[in-house]
């Protein structure tokens, strides 16, 4: 006989847990997340601040597991605001995870699709309403990486708490980050005037992006020539444009230009000591190391015991959703997505930077 094990919670619950199986220890109780695992859950919700939620799973019959439960359908008709899938999950409900997740054997691996996204509010194109799916890992996963919990607890689902609240409060889910990303500058003048504008600021986010050898080059392994230069003075503007324009008059004008503006304006970075500095200086450029701020450095001061890659720090600080694939998503002939991702980096390194700004405030000691 097929094991019918019910699911958890009230399905008129503004948050829902959607998992791929039941775990086998659920068979007892007869009802989703009812095991070790699901108090190990339900411990990690309440501390984030979310006592009511609905555990629901894909598919829902250990014994029959080609049986899908049809999530959409009750989706469309309780409407939840916020969706966490577990792992497996996300990839049916969102396009950005269609791909199979890595296994939770190489969760380890570099970039697995649960790694990437986790914490990420994103929106699926199989449902109307409106909505935010926020995927994380499940239980079992965190058992075995305990270091996993704090992370999950207070990032993606007490990012799930602060989406809820604002949605309880206005009646209406917080708009994503509106940024306005100048990537496509075919005008010099606008290019220029962008760049004087920078000049009269306090801080400019800074990031530079470079092609890199392949493995075959004759050239391999030189460390990758700058081609792209992304610049922001607040976290809702950026440019990006090629370091190299078409007439030599204006590439020379436009490295004049921003001889000034990096003597002139102090810069910020994501890994600017390691990674652009060493170019900039390849290339002729002087920036005062006294004048420059690094999220990395800082995130090192402020939180030593969690990764500092940008990828961590945009899901740690900001409510941007993943976006660093689109720095892959690019070639020569075209290179339009290479410098929206840039700059994307750059206004998301400002957004983090004032983020931190805040922490060292209520801790000066670190200072």
């Amino acid at each position: 006989m097929p094991c019918d094990i019910h699911h958890k919670g009230s399905p008129s619950s503004q948050v829902w847990v959607i998992t791929e199986y039941p775990y086998a220890g659920d068979k007892d109780k007869k009802f989703l997340f009812s095991c070790g695992y699901g108090y190990v859950f339900d411990k990690m919700m309440r501390d984030a601040g979310i006592p009511d939620y609905y555990v629901v799973s894909r598919f829902p019959d250990l014994d029959d597991k080609h049986s899908a439960h049809d999530i959409f359908r009750e989706l469309e008709y309780y409407k939840p605001p916020i969706i966490i899938p577990l792992e497996e999950t996300g990839k049916f409900l969102c396009r950005e995870l269609e791909k199979k997740f890595t296994s939770k054997k190489n969760l380890n691996e570099k970039d697995s699709d649960i790694e990437k996204y986790a914490g990420s509010l994103l929106v699926s194109p199989h449902l109307s309403y409106p909505h935010y799916v926020v995927p994380s890992f499940a239980p079992d996963t965190v058992v075995k990486d305990w270091s996993l919990r704090d992370v999950v607890v207070s990032l993606d689902l007490g990012k799930c708490r602060s989406e809820l609240e604002y949605f309880r409060q206005n009646g209406r889910l917080q708009p994503l980050p509106e940024r306005t990303l100048k990537y496509e500058i075919n005008d010099y003048d606008e290019l220029v005037s962008y760049i004087d504008r920078f000049q009269k600021s306090s801080l400019v986010s800074n990031d530079i992006e470079t092609i890199y050898t392949n493995t075959k080059s004759a050239y391999f392994p030189h460390p990758g020539y700058p081609v792209t230069i992304g610049l922001a003075d607040s976290i809702d503007f950026g440019i990006s444009f090629n370091l190299f324009r078409d007439s030599r008059m204006e590439t020379l004008d436009l490295w004049r230009r921003l001889s000034v503006l990096f003597d002139k304006v102090p810069q910020l970075g994501q890994n600017f000591f390691n990674f652009d500095l060493f170019r900039y200086e390849a290339l002729g450029f002087s920036i005062k190391s006294e004048d420059i701020q690094d999220t990395l450095i800082r995130h090192h001061v402020l939180w030593p015991e969690l990764p500092h890659k940008l990828q961590f720090l945009t899901r740690q600080y900001t409510r941007q959703p993943y976006y660093k694939d689109e720095g892959k998503m690019w070639n020569l002939k075209d290179m339009k997505s290479l410098r929206r991702y840039n700059c994307l980096d750059v206004c998301v390194t400002m957004e983090v930077y004032l983020a931190q700004e805040e922490e060292f405030k209520e801790r000066p000691y670190l200072r």
